[in-house]
């Protein structure tokens, strides 16, 4: 499904050229070859592959960076529409690019600003068709735009639905999984394991209380030998019982692993920082933390737009606190959505607390707080 997405954005992002080739066409044929406009195209065409093609990312993340792309598509197109309104076939297409390039309110405001570029050319007939464009064509197409929002936010929120659901199916299974590994580890200390020590302190009492030359002594010695090897044994089967992320290092060390994982994969700055002395944990209290930093990073990479994001694992006397907070637009709190409510649920269920706080443009801090003793 956000193959499918990314690829309709790859086409959306392409139609502009289109329409832009359509109109020099036009022009080429229509009218004597100026270098002028014929500069002005080339310089959209690179100004578009840059912004749009070669760096598609820059769409979610990078408001700034659009309103400055946005703006050299306005400009470009105010040359070109004053050197000959054949290019006004091209303004169809900044509509387009109103709402492919700009998020929220700002996408609306540019499709009115683009209503304006109608205005440019002179001449009476131009000035006609001016006026019937911006008063019908900008009207709907912020109406199409609007109605294509509305099912982008539809298809997304079913989106989040289903994978919520799997998740939570996912979830579910795998914390039934890890209950069992927990149980079947705590029986194996308690009794495997437990004997064998036993086995080995009596095994050592025995061969001290026999003399050097008795042929017992030697038996007794393999014996102690083979019962301390499957004590081994048995102690690196306990280990391996232990959640996968976290079977070959701390909690800390496997939140270090996520954030640099969310990095590579994002682009985006992201620092983890470890407070307090770092210490084991039980096994149901590591993995909600874990859970709860990596739905934190992915809500940040899926919605936040931001340009940091700063992890923070503290162990305390007797609570292990996890804070997650990005630069990014931010969100009303009051609307939780399927991650924040599994994370919520997950941490509820050992006695701990989720915090969020956020507002529109202001970025999102999420804190947990688990008993660590």
């Amino acid at each position: 499904m956000v193959e499918q997405e990314r690829r309709w954005n790859r086409v959306w992002a392409l139609v502009p050229g289109g329409l832009l080739a359509l109109a020099t066409g036009v022009y080429l044929v229509a009218r004597p070859i100026s270098p002028v406009p014929l500069a002005v195209v080339g310089a959209l065409v690179l100004w578009h592959w840059w912004f749009v093609i070669a760096h598609p990312a820059w769409l979610e993340r990078r408001t700034a960076l659009m309103l400055l792309y946005f703006a050299g598509v306005l400009g470009a197109t105010v040359v070109l529409l004053l050197h000959d309104e054949l290019f006004m076939i091209f303004v169809a297409a900044c509509y387009g690019l109103a709402f492919l390039t700009l998020p929220g309110w700002l996408a609306y405001a540019g499709a009115v600003v683009v209503g304006g570029l109608w205005l440019v050319p002179q001449g009476t007939d131009v000035k006609a068709a001016a006026l019937i464009n911006l008063g019908v064509t900008t009207p709907m197409a912020i109406l199409v735009g609007w109605i294509i929002r509305v099912m982008e936010r539809e298809v997304i929120r079913r989106r989040e639905m289903h994978e919520r659901v799997t998740s939570l199916s996912e979830e579910n299974a795998r914390l039934q999984v890890l209950a069992e590994r927990a149980r079947v580890s705590r029986e194996m200390h308690d009794t495997v394991a437990q004997g064998l020590t036993g086995i080995v302190t009596q095994l050592e009492v025995a061969e001290e209380l026999s003399s050097a030359d008795d042929a017992v002594r030697g038996r007794i010695a393999t014996a102690r030998r083979l019962a301390r090897d499957s004590l081994v044994e048995v102690r690196r089967s306990i280990e391996a019982l232990r959640p996968g992320p976290l079977r070959d290092g701390r909690l800390s060390e496997a939140v270090e692993r996520a954030v640099d994982a969310w990095r590579s994969e994002h682009g985006v700055v992201a620092t983890c920082t470890v407070t307090g002395s770092a210490r084991p944990l039980s096994a149901d209290t590591e993995v909600a933390v874990l859970r709860s930093a990596q739905e934190a990073l992915a809500n940040a990479g899926r919605h936040a737009r931001a340009g940091r994001v700063d992890v923070t694992l503290s162990y305390m006397e007797d609570v292990v606190v996890l804070d997650v907070m990005d630069d990014g637009v931010g969100f009303d709190p009051s609307v939780r959505g399927f991650g924040l409510t599994g994370m919520e649920e997950r941490v509820s269920l050992l006695g701990g607390t989720v915090t969020v706080e956020s507002a529109p443009g202001n970025g999102t801090a999420v804190n947990v707080t688990l008993d660590a003793r």
